[in-house]
C-alpha cells in the first residue's frame, strides 16, 4: 500500500543516515512530523525537528506527546538560517531543497555543513528536472509551488559539493514516484467530496490537474525525485 511504502521510504532514510540509538538528527523542514517520528521511535534518534509553519509545529508536537517521545524529540519553528550550533550527528531535508531559491541555494548547502559534524551524514532528497525540461512551469509556479526551483541532479551535487560536503551516494526515485503519483490520485478522486469540503472545488481540481500532469512528467524523465547522501 501507499502507506506501507512511504514507511519503507523513511526506514531507506534512516538506515543512509547509518541511525543509532542516542544519534543526533537535524531535521530541516520535517513538514507534518513523519520522518521525526520514525527516527525518535523506530531508531532512538534524538532529533530536533525545524519548520516554519506554526500549524506543522504545532501538530507535530501533539504527535509527539501522544507517543510519549517527549524526550527524543524537539520541534521548533523557525527558519533553518537561524539554527545555531552544530555538530548534529546526520541532517535530513527531505522535499525542501527545491523552495529554498535557486540563488539562495549555495547558502542553504553552506548550512548543511555548519550543522553536520566532521564525518556526519547528510540526506537531500528533492525534487531534479530534465535537462532541458522547464524548472517548474508556470502552471506549477502559479498555483502549487510559487518558490519552487528544480534543477538536474548534477548541478544540485555540484552546489552540494562547493559547499564542502563529499556526495557519497545518490539513488533515482524517479520511477517510484509514478506510482507514487497514481496513488495520490486514486485517493483523491475515492475521497473527493472530502477534499472539497477541505480546500473547496477549485483547489481540489488544481491539485487533480497537477497529479495527472504529474505522472507522466516523472514516466518521461521530465522530473525526477533523488536522494543524495
Amino acid at each position: 500500500t501507499p502507506a506501507d511504502a512511504q514507511r519503507a521510504e523513511l526506514e531507506l532514510i534512516c538506515r543512509k543516515l547509518a541511525l543509532k540509538p542516542g544519534a543526533r538528527l537535524l531535521d530541516i523542514g520535517c513538514g507534518w512530523g513523519s520522518l521525526t517520528l520514525h527516527a525518535a521511535e523506530r531508531h532512538g534518534a534524538l532529533v530536533t525537528a525545524v519548520t516554519l509553519a506554526r500549524e506543522q509545529a504545532a501538530y507535530v508536537r501533539e504527535r509527539v506527546r501522544e507517543r510519549g517521545l517527549a524526550e527524543r524529540v524537539e520541534v521548533v519553528c523557525q527558519d533553518y538560517r537561524d539554527i545555531e550550533g552544530g555538530g548534529y550527528d546526520a541532517v535530513s531535508t527531505i522535499e525542501m531543497g527545491e523552495h529554498v531559491g535557486d540563488a539562495e541555494y549555495p547558502a542553504f548547502a553552506a548550512a548543511l555543513h555548519r550543522l553536520v559534524r566532521p564525518c556526519g551524514r547528510v540526506l537531500v532528497q528533492q525534487m531534479s528536472r530534465g535537462p532541458g525540461a522547464p524548472g517548474g512551469g508556470p502552471f506549477i509556479e502559479a498555483y502549487i509551488a510559487p518558490d519552487m526551483h528544480m534543477r538536474p541532479l548534477g548541478r544540485t551535487v555540484a552546489l552540494l559539493e562547493e559547499a564542502g560536503l563529499e556526495v557519497r551516494h545518490t539513488e533515482s526515485l524517479r520511477e517510484h514516484y509514478v506510482r507514487t503519483v497514481g496513488a495520490w490520485h486514486r485517493t483523491l478522486e475515492e475521497r473527493w467530496e472530502s477534499f472539497v469540503r477541505l480546500v473547496r472545488e477549485e483547489t481540489a481540481r488544481v491539485w487533480r490537474l497537477y497529479l495527472v500532469g504529474g505522472a507522466p512528467a516523472f514516466e518521461e524523465g521530465r522530473m525526477g525525485v533523488d536522494q543524495i547522501l
